[in-house]
């Protein structure tokens, strides 16, 4: 096993299970999507019903209309990384502007629990674990067929995720990597 092969996690037997959701992860009172969920490193849920999110730019690249905010939610045996679509408009108001930011993602936050709750997906979160949380903006996610890419702004960190399998990076050679593992795709 390479050193790369370390931010390689892809699905196997003995790992998470997929999530029965067929449908799109819509936190209608937030106004935001959920894109992506990721436990202990698996992809468990791929948004694939949210295309009308993205545009296609001057190049012919979908990319989404907004930024994308990983959640990380963490207890001692368990991370949970839930990928969160926020609008254009709310973007430039939150991170740029820095109106009402904190506030904005504590409630999407106490959404994700909620959204869970009413929708019987036990198998994300444990009702009995507390979860600390941190929240990783902001990203920019590109679609290409069925793999979607995302950069934080500095270009610093980025993510390739499929159905499944997830890349992670945030060292130069990583990003430089995934980057080109993508776009050359």
């Amino acid at each position: 096993m390479g050193l790369f092969d370390l931010f390689l996690k892809k699905n196997s037997s003995d790992s998470n299970e997929k999530l029965n959701f067929s449908n799109r992860m819509r936190l209608k009172e937030a106004e935001v999507d959920i894109m992506f969920i990721v436990k202990n490193r698996d992809v468990i849920y791929v948004n694939d019903y949210a295309d009308d999110l993205f545009n296609e730019d001057k190049d012919g690249d979908l990319v989404l209309d907004g930024r994308v905010v990983n959640f990380i939610f963490k207890t001692k045996s368990e991370i949970i990384e839930v990928f969160v679509a926020f609008d254009d408009q709310d973007s430039y108001m939150m991170f740029t502007m820095g109106a009402g930011r904190d506030e904005r993602l504590h409630y999407v936050a106490k959404s994700i629990f909620e959204f869970m709750a009413q929708n019987n997906i036990n198998s994300v979160f444990s009702p009995t674990s507390q979860y600390s949380s941190q929240y990783q903006y902001t990203f920019k996610l590109y679609k290409k067929n069925t793999r979607y890419f995302m950069v934080n702004n500095g270009q610093s960190q980025v993510y390739l995720i499929s159905s499944d399998a997830i890349k992670s990076g945030s060292s130069f050679n990583d990003v430089d990597r995934i980057k080109t593992d993508f776009w050359n795709s």
